[in-house]
């Protein structure tokens, strides 16, 4: 589940990196102020990083995980009805943060999972996923914009594979401590 989960949250995330540049100068902002918009994300994606690395502290991996899965379903509603800059701005602030949050919260969610015996296996495994849907995700986006003309179908798709990735992420259960966890506590 944390496999696919993965793979559905990079399906959207890299599609959006690669897209959308050209669909807000489809929407008519500027090059310049669509690639000042790409570079919001970058740096917003390095505070959500640091919070949800917080939060995880806090919360655990599974809440940050699906408060990230959330926002980007939220930011992915929201980027159907953007025609403006300032929605554009605030798209790119929330979604940058929801990106980085989703690259933090994927190791730890695999340790606590599954232990961290074969730690760099598995996760190995589950950022093959990530890269896998990367890598399908942009393509998608680029065959249904040039049959169409328009991202809008695009994004709509991005929209039900990262709620399918929030259903998955939901859907399981509390992790129990591993063997190695139990005998670290025991010897505390």
């Amino acid at each position: 589940m944390i496999f696919l989960a993965n793979l559905s949250a990079c399906f959207c995330l890299m599609s959006v990196m690669v897209h959308i540049v050209p669909h807000t100068i489809d929407t008519g902002i500027s090059p310049t102020a669509a690639a000042t918009i790409l570079s919001t994300i970058g740096g917003a994606s390095i505070a959500g990083r640091f919070f949800i690395g917080s939060a995880i502290d806090r919360i655990g991996n599974r809440r940050s995980m699906i408060l990230c899965f959330a926002l980007l379903i939220l930011m992915l509603l929201w980027l159907q009805f953007s025609k403006k800059l300032w929605m554009f701005y605030l798209f790119a602030v929330v979604y940058g943060f929801t990106h980085g949050g989703l690259f933090t919260v994927i190791s730890p969610i695999v340790a606590e999972y599954f232990g961290i015996r074969s730690h760099g296996f598995l996760f190995g495994l589950v950022a093959f996923a990530g890269t896998v849907g990367g890598f399908i995700g942009p393509i998608f986006a680029g065959f249904i914009f040039d049959i169409t003309r328009s991202y809008g179908i695009a994004f709509w798709g991005y929209l039900i594979v990262a709620t399918i990735g929030l259903g998955l992420i939901v859907a399981l259960r509390p992790a129990y401590p591993q063997p190695e966890v139990i005998e670290t506590i025991k010897e505390r």
